[in-house]
């Protein structure tokens, strides 16, 4: 994707006006990027993760946090389940694998980081009705805030001397995937 597909914070407040309350701002001319390295200097880690959740492509944040949860230490097996199902997708995202990531988010708890992570993949694209019923598109800011919760929810499972360097390492991929492109393997 090389380069922010949102030139400034108020380009992305108004394409995704739940970005307003879940970033803690009303958008304004700064440059995406600039926004995001000023949260985290301002420890907004908040802020600098629900940012780059909308920033990024669906697939792109998907595989963010992929990438993110995989890292949480002591992770149960069914977590790691939920996380090659999501692998599997973003590799190669077909329609089964996204509606397969659908249906176990939604039988999952919603406790887990992981289950919000498939709810991203299953809101991403196509239909979020039962395969029976008349499709229904999810609303374009349901992935991005499923990521969001996600991370959240991962890093307060972190212990508290990590923690910081952690979502560090995480906005970090971030941004390097706005300005090279992320690598789906």
């Amino acid at each position: 994707m090389a380069g922010a597909r949102f030139a400034t914070t108020r380009d992305l407040i108004a394409s995704f006006p739940t970005a307003a309350v879940d970033v803690g701002e009303e958008g304004s001319d700064e440059g995406a990027l600039p926004f995001v390295r000023r949260c985290m200097d301002e420890d907004r880690e908040d802020s600098a993760l629900s940012f780059c959740a909308y920033l990024l492509q669906r697939r792109e944040a998907i595989w963010w946090c992929h990438g993110g949860l995989s890292a949480v230490p002591d992770l149960a097996p069914l977590e790691r389940a939920h996380l090659d199902l999501v692998h599997a997708w973003a590799v190669k995202p077909e329609e089964a694998r996204r509606r397969g990531c659908l249906d176990k988010g939604l039988e999952s708890s919603p406790k887990l980081p992981t289950t919000w992570l498939l709810l991203a993949v299953g809101w991403s694209g196509g239909s979020i009705a039962p395969p029976q019923a008349p499709p229904i598109q999810a609303s374009p800011s349901q992935t991005p805030q499923a990521v969001r919760v996600a991370l959240l929810a991962a890093r307060s499972r972190l212990a508290a001397d990590r923690r910081k360097g952690i979502v560090k390492s995480w906005v970090g991929l971030a941004v390097k995937m706005v300005e090279v492109g992320g690598d789906f393997r």
